[in-house]
């Protein structure tokens, strides 16, 4: 489980190992590639792949079409090149559409490398805890990561704000470079993110700055498997952790109450988290759930204390705020930068 957690598979490697099983005449779609990778939802990620890949020209990505047999988009921008190479294959294309139950091809030989990091996420969240802490932190910190693409490769740069409690005032701060390798596929982002969030804490625990209670940028077990990004990093670092998101990603929002009431979040077994509105007046809400050591309750009380006026809890507002500086920045490099101050100099 460590090594996936800390080195996540290649999937672009992977991708590739697929593409060559289609043989010359035949067709797959970009769902049943990303079915044979493990995870229906990579079909999205599997599509953007075969577009934008610097080396996509090394592959036989004409072989790929849309679920209807429709051929597509191709990497050239001519889809008529497409077609063209698909007839030299001896496949009928008409009305830019291939017949998928003469022409398709789904008989992968596959280890659905996917399928194994979703099992480890349900493995994971047996492992978690749902208790708060005996006591309120006095620091509290956010954590988020930001992207930037260069020469065909991505680095992300991952970022931790600590703030004093319940003040909200930003104390200390500091962010980590890396390449970042594994997209960003949907219930899976802690995959992407993991490996540099270790990276940073190492970076926190070497200057003593480590806060009680951790909020980080994505889900708790507001989650398909009840594992987000959140509960990953706190069951790594046997901390207490929260989720707060601008997006739900998964439950049911009881309907609107009182103005400024938090509204409780559910799947079948219970409340998993609450929606809460920034200010009495807020249209768009953010999701807020336990990620390891912590209750929904908790959780709730921390983020709505660290409101400070923002649509995000100070301690990610300022993390949000940081990693997009450093990967605005053109200069890279995988060495900690380190920033210390108030929030003047941030």
């Amino acid at each position: 489980m460590t090594d996936l957690l800390h080195d996540p598979p290649d999937l672009q490697s992977a991708l590739a190992c697929l593409l060559e099983q289609v043989p010359s005449g035949r067709v797959t779609t970009y769902g049943r590639l990303a079915e044979a990778l493990g995870a229906g939802v990579a079909a999205r990620w599997v599509g953007s792949f075969l577009l934008h890949w610097p080396r996509v020209a090394e592959l036989k990505v004409h072989r790929v079409v849309r679920a209807d047999g429709q051929l597509g988009s191709y990497y050239t921008g001519e889809v008529r090149e497409k077609a063209a190479r698909l007839r030299a294959e001896g496949i009928v294309v008409q009305d830019m559409a291939v017949d998928l139950d003469r022409f398709g091809f789904e008989r992968f030989d596959t280890e659905r490398p996917l399928l194994g990091l979703r099992r480890l996420q349900s493995r994971l969240s047996q492992r978690l805890i749902l208790e708060p802490p005996e006591r309120l932190p006095r620091f509290v910190a956010g954590v988020d990561v930001s992207y930037r693409s260069a020469t065909g490769e991505t680095e992300g740069v991952a970022a931790y704000a600590l703030v004093d409690f319940p003040g909200g005032n930003l104390v200390w701060s500091t962010t980590v470079r890396r390449p970042v390798r594994f997209p960003y596929i949907s219930t899976l982002l802690a995959f992407r993110e993991l490996p540099i969030l270790l990276d940073l804490f190492d970076q926190v625990s070497a200057n003593d700055r480590m806060a009680e209670v951790l909020l980080v940028d994505g889900s708790g077990i507001m989650h398909q498997r009840h594992a987000g990004i959140a509960t990953h990093l706190g069951v790594a670092l046997d901390r207490p952790t929260i989720g707060v998101t601008k997006k739900l990603l998964f439950g049911r929002v009881e309907p609107r109450g009182k103005p400024g009431e938090p509204r409780a979040v559910r799947d079948d077994g219970g409340v998993i988290g609450l929606a809460i509105d920034p200010t009495s007046t807020a249209i768009k809400p953010i999701f807020v759930s336990p990620g390891h050591r912590a209750d929904v309750a908790f959780s709730g009380q921390m983020v709505g204390a660290l409101l400070k006026g923002h649509r995000l809890p100070e301690p990610i507002y300022w993390a949000d705020r940081l990693s997009r500086r450093e990967a605005r920045q053109t200069a890279a490099t995988l060495k900690p930068s380190v920033s210390r101050g108030d929030a003047s100099g941030a």
